[in-house]
């Protein structure tokens, strides 16, 4: 189980790069649309297609299992700092469990939705633009499908003691 732990904490970082490439491109091609915008009178086509459609989703979607490895969501633990060892463990592994059914469902939908878009080849039209929209249905599917089995990895090894509470990153 570590070693498949290992693994996913491995994939989400490379992910979340990805998802940091994809703010540093919104970054500059948002700043070149401005900048042809207002010197040129010529401003980029698709601009805010691209950035709803993709560089959001990505930037958005992809990381979420790296957020869950590096504990970076928001808790409150107005509670649970006075309840046991054994209880806050067993609230831990409910969550982790949880997240994971609550994400492999959304995966489920989205590659349905993901899936009809892409036989029905989903675009917008911006000026004379086509501007396909189909691909980022999947990015959805990909970033919840990956933090429903980084929790159910953690799970199992909150289960068989494979990771102690405490290291974890």
């Amino acid at each position: 189980m570590k070693k498949i732990n290992a693994w996913l904490e491995r994939i989400n970082q490379l992910i979340t790069l990805v998802g940091g490439a994809a703010v540093v491109l919104m970054m500059v091609h948002v700043s070149l649309d401005i900048l042809f915008r207002f010197t040129l009178n010529r401003p980029l086509p698709g601009t805010i297609s691209i950035v709803a459609h993709y560089y959001m989703i990505i930037a958005i979607f992809l990381p979420l299992a790296y957020v869950e490895q590096t504990k970076s969501s928001i808790s409150i633990e107005l509670i649970s700092a006075y309840f046991p060892p054994a209880m806050n463990r067993f609230l831990s592994g409910f969550t982790l469990l949880f997240i994971s059914v609550t994400s492999y469902l959304i995966a489920y939908v989205s590659y349905d939705v993901a899936i009809k878009n892409f036989n029905s080849k989903s675009a917008v039209m911006q000026g004379d633009y086509t501007i396909p929209t189909w691909p980022s249905y999947f990015i959805l599917f990909v970033g919840v499908f990956l933090l429903g089995t980084y929790c159910l990895v953690k799970f199992m090894c909150n289960l068989t003691g494979g990771v102690e509470q405490g290291e974890d990153k």
